[in-house]
């Protein structure tokens, strides 16, 4: 190891603990360079206290001893920094250290540990952009010790995790550093590649957990790769394992007990054509509920040495998951120990979480997933979902897609609709009761709080929400934004009950608006053609307290004025 920064030996004296290198160039004043042999004994007592001061360590050694190691490595005391530098350096690339050129294979090799893409130096506006870090910069290694050294001997604990730029401005800022650059990412056929690698291993358990937006269901449910996975002949006689997580449990409300989320979900997975090995779970990475559940189910399910493939559709919180199952695994499966330290006392490597489509771009492998089990783990990008309004083909900004993925608990707004009455969900969608017994129904709009709408008569709907948006009917906040036209598709609801609701109507990447009749209604829904709209049985029959009434409506309170208290 060749250190020339007096600013290093924190670190090596560190690292002494770990590994035993079989010597270390020293820093002098007087003498430049200096070869001792490297223990914890002499990497102790290796810190200059003054510039001008020798190291005591090597006034220790047997000078023998010394003569040996010099004449073996080729390094001999010089006058000047400069000249021992190049000897130093020189000797080392001949020996233990790889060649300048081998750093070069290094960083191609190199991936982001945020989102997977192939990290990159030469071009700021390319993917994979990033800046090395103020911690290696200080170091002043050679460019042949830099790429070796440093990873071979410092602790993880004083390693620093490079991420890309757009990585790096996501976390810390929330947005992507450059939007105009969001076009050159790679595209990545998520199902083929996952089929082909899980075809091409053999004798191997093979398990997939698919993540799902509890919110979203309809709109984050991977079925044609599903549908792929069943169909492909190489996977039928794997026996592969499927676990459904369907997450961000904490955002549906509180009355909204597990068994009863469960039984809507396996009523839901029947009418699917999954594997037969499906097993599901209820989880919220947020809050770490389910955690432990669902690690010791995939612990079971991959064993020792197998395979575990995380998917999901985007914003589907399948990084969040990942993040949550590394904690508990760091924590050695008892959240109550605290910290998030590796195994190995580093940090635990965090993916990228966003309200952001396409976080990750390419495949991350997971390490220290599951605790107790040496299994190999990978994320994959996000499933495209063209249907979706929060996909990356969405018409939608970030920030207006951003608006769309709750942040807190649902709230339902519940309206007493008379036949000829609209709902206009922001500048989004529409929902129309065309017929219904009793000349009413009721709907129950479940979506983010940030989503303003209007309840009014169907008359002139189209063009009072085309003059809203951007105003009082958001998002979009921009009203000159090109939205598509928006199709309607009518629905025939049936229901038993009027005090609850009996079906759904989702709108995939918004919500969903839950109907409560006696006997059969025809209601009309609007929306783009390229969105996915679907009937189900109702998730959340409740109603809300207080019924909303005609006019524009919001969940959040507006800014208040000065000397005036918030409306809401």
């Amino acid at each position: 190891v060749v250190v020339r920064s007096r600013m290093l030996w924190k670190t090596v004296r560190q690292a002494a603990q770990v590994r035993k290198p079989r010597m270390v160039v020293a820093p002098s004043a007087r003498h430049a360079f200096a070869c001792f042999p490297f223990n914890a004994r002499t990497a102790a007592s290796a810190a200059c206290p003054s510039p001008l001061a020798k190291p005591r360590a090597v006034q220790q050694q047997n000078k023998g001893e010394m003569m040996r190691m010099q004449s073996a490595v080729g390094l001999l005391r010089v006058g000047s920094a400069r000249e021992a530098t190049s000897v130093a350096c020189a000797s080392t690339i001949q020996g233990n250290l790889a060649p300048a050129e081998d750093h070069g294979e290094s960083e191609k090799s190199s991936y982001c540990p945020g989102c997977g893409i192939k990290l990159q130096t030469h071009d700021d506006g390319a993917p994979g952009f990033y800046k090395e870090p103020a911690a290696l910069k200080a170091s002043a290694l050679s460019d042949a010790a830099l790429g070796s050294s440093v990873e071979e001997f410092a602790p993880s604990a004083e390693r620093p995790l490079v991420f890309c730029a757009r990585c790096f401005s996501i976390r810390n800022y929330g947005r992507v550093k450059n939007p105009d650059a969001e076009d050159r990412l790679p595209s990545f056929d998520v199902a083929s590649k996952l089929c082909s690698r899980i075809g091409n291993i053999k004798g191997i358990r093979q398990t997939l957990l698919c993540v799902v937006d509890i919110t979203d269901f309809d709109g984050s449910v991977p079925h044609q790769t599903l549908a792929r996975i069943a169909n492909d002949p190489l996977i039928k006689e794997k026996n592969v394992s499927v676990v459904l997580a369907l997450n961000k449990l904490d955002l549906l409300p509180r009355v909204a007990s597990d068994q009863r989320i469960r039984s809507w979900a396996n009523r839901q997975i029947r009418s699917l054509d999954l594997l037969e090995d499906v097993t599901v779970k209820l989880v919220s990475a947020a809050v770490g509920k389910g955690i432990p559940d669902l690690a010791a189910t995939l612990q079971r399910k991959v064993g020792q040495y197998g395979h575990l493939w995380v998917f999901g559709a985007q914003n589907a919180g399948k990084s969040s998951l990942i993040n949550a199952l590394r904690k508990y695994s760091a924590e050695g499966g008892d959240r109550g120990a605290g910290g998030s330290r590796g195994r190995e006392g580093g940090p635990v490597r965090q993916l990228t979480e966003a309200s952001l489509p396409g976080t990750t771009i390419g495949f991350v492998r997971l390490d220290e997933l599951l605790a107790g089990s040496r299994c190999k783990a990978f994320d994959t990008p996000g499933l495209l979902h063209r249907y979706q309004y929060t996909s990356t083909f969405s018409p939608l900004t970030y920030q207006e897609i951003g608006m769309l993925l709750p942040k807190r608990r649902l709230k339902p707004r519940t309206y007493r609709v008379p036949v000829g009455y609209t709902v206009s969900i922001g500048g989004l969608a529409r929902v129309d009761l065309i017929s219904a017994p009793g000349s009413s129904a009721y709907f129950t709009l479940w979506c983010s709080d940030e989503v303003t709408t209007h309840f009014g008569k169907t008359e002139n709907a189209e063009a009072r929400q085309a003059a809203s948006v951007g105003d009082k009917l958001v998002p979009p906040l921009d009203s000159e934004v090109g939205m598509p036209n928006l199709v309607s598709s009518d629905f025939l609801v049936e229901g038993r009950d009027w005090k609850r609701s009996s079906e759904d109507i989702a709108i995939a990447g918004l919500g969903w608006v839950a109907v409560g009749v006696s006997g059969e209604c025809e209601v009309r829904a609007w929306a783009p053609k390229s969105v996915l709209l679907c009937q189900r049985d109702a998730l959340m029959p409740d109603y809300a307290k207080d019924f909303e009434r005609p006019g524009f409506g919001m969940m959040l309170p507006v800014a208040p004025k000065k000397g005036r208290r918030a409306k809401w």
